[in-house]
């Protein structure tokens, strides 16, 4: 007779089996890629029932907050919520986490919303699923100033009008230099003050 794998053993094997889970869907509203609970449970799940192990969440009440939003036709419901998963290996281990989640629903989801973010947070935590995409780390980028910057701040140096300083706020954004001609605005309302 085969021992039985403890919670440890059977998380590693899913682990084993599942290397990396892309974010597959998009987010109509702001067009970032996620990976949703469907592509979490169907990537994970068959390898889990392999290897017998189960995972049961359990809201923990005691965290739960709710709350309404206005938004721009109507009220939406927020929810905060803190779940527990306790992970079970074949031999009746135990292995438990925790995850906090959030979510926002202008219907009556915003509860079932929240239960989906954390299951799926847990599963991607505790199973170190990667989206085995380059790091976002690994790219650095050196702004170069193309010269745009020092002629604005060239130029701005020359207006000694307040009035005149706050027509060029665009051009300085454009120029990458908001900073300099917010900082030269101190300046000329100080000069205007003093004399």
């Amino acid at each position: 007779m085969t021992e039985k794998m403890n919670v440890d053993e059977a998380i590693t094997a899913v682990m084993r089996d599942v290397t990396h889970l892309g974010k597959n869907q998009k987010n109509s509203h702001q067009g970032f890629n996620f990976r949703g609970i469907d592509d979490v449970m169907n990537i994970v799940g068959p390898s889990m029932r392999k290897h017998g192990l189960k995972a049961y969440p359990r809201l923990l009440p005691e965290f739960t907050r709710e709350g309404t939003k206005p938004t721009k036709n109507s009220t939406a419901k927020t929810v905060d919520i803190v779940v527990e998963v306790v992970w079970r290996g074949p031999d009746g281990s135990e292995l438990v986490s925790r995850v906090a989640a959030e979510s926002f629903d202008s219907g009556d989801k915003a509860t079932a919303k929240a239960m989906s973010v954390a299951l799926r947070t847990a599963y991607l935590q505790t199973l170190c699923l990667p989206t085995d995409e380059p790091d976002p780390d690994s790219f650095s980028y050196e702004i170069v100033d193309d010269g745009a910057k020092s002629e604005f701040i060239e130029k701005m140096s020359q207006v000694d009008d307040l009035d005149e300083l706050r027509k060029m706020q665009a051009r300085a954004k454009h120029a990458g230099a908001e900073k300099e001609w917010r900082e030269y605005g101190i300046t000329l309302a100080n000069r205007a003050k003093a004399g």
